[in-house]
């Protein structure tokens, strides 16, 4: 268990939520929930506590947030970093969030939910945590759709010649593993998902960014990328294949910057 944890904040995405556009995407979703009349709010896989720091900018003084993630240590490094009696953290998964908290006014939901495999159960156990009028606001870069036209090439190629570089050293992908990172979903599935679950049809929209060479470099280090581009390989020999097939690809297309699309959503309780 010490050693998945330890496995688990090395290739964590933490390294790349300090990039500045990280922090203007999940304020997209910020500015929108948080403000007067949602006093209960649900962070919602909360990890370290970036998008909690959001929140509490923006939140009335008699509101209360709620961080909520499976990880223990992710947890101890927030209630490190924010020390505010507005914040309450605490263990436990989006799959039973219904059996932590009730009746709130809002969950957010940031940068994780293309991590949960069965996306209708989690969508449909947020919407029993929340009063009717409430709200559910996620996003993520990990859907259908992310990649903006003109640069599809770019995203192949940095995988292709990271194969390449794991051939070189001897190291091949397993082409039968099973990659969570590629189970993504359309916009309008996502919303048809909300829909089931019983929210009022949510407006889906897409903010673009541009992605430096050192954020490729640091979301290339990401367990769930690299699971999804390499599957199968080591997990360390995986990241130095792709920091070298990303230095490659951005050489082969000339590329400085990535622009690249996240999806942002706010679904209503009915």
């Amino acid at each position: 268990m010490v050693h998945a944890e330890v496995e688990a904040q090395r290739f964590s995405f933490e390294a790349f939520t300090r990039h500045p556009f990280f922090t203007e995407v999940n304020r997209w979703i910020v500015d929108r929930v948080i403000g007067p009349g949602r006093e209960r709010i649900v962070d919602l896989g909360c990890g370290p506590g970036a998008v909690t720091k959001l929140i509490l900018e923006r939140l009335d003084p008699a509101a209360r947030v709620i961080g909520i993630d499976p990880s223990e240590s992710a947890l101890a490094r927030a209630r490190s970093a924010i020390r505010s009696r507005a914040v309450e953290f605490m263990q436990g998964s989006a799959e039973w969030l219904s059996r932590l908290v009730s009746s709130v006014d809002a969950v957010v939901f940031l940068n994780a939910i293309h991590l949960v495999r069965d996306k209708a159960q989690v969508i449909a156990e947020i919407r029993k945590a929340l009063h009717p009028g409430g709200v559910f606001a996620f996003n993520t870069t990990f859907f259908n759709g992310a990649y903006v036209e003109g640069t599809t090439g770019f995203w192949r190629r940095w995988v292709v010649h990271a194969v390449q570089v794991l051939r070189e050293r001897g190291l091949d992908i397993q082409r039968d593993a099973k990659a969570a990172a590629r189970q993504f979903l359309s916009p309008d599935e996502y919303a048809d998902l909300c829909v089931q679950a019983g929210f009022e049809r949510p407006k889906v929209e897409l903010v673009r960014i541009e992605m430096t060479p050192e954020s490729l470099e640091d979301i290339g280090h990401f367990s769930l990328f690299i699971e999804g581009a390499l599957p199968g390989v080591p997990l360390a020999a995986g990241a130095d294949a792709l920091k070298e097939g990303l230095r490659r690809a951005l050489e082969d297309t000339g590329f400085t910057k990535v622009p690249r699309n996240w999806l942002e959503c706010v679904a209503t309780a009915v």
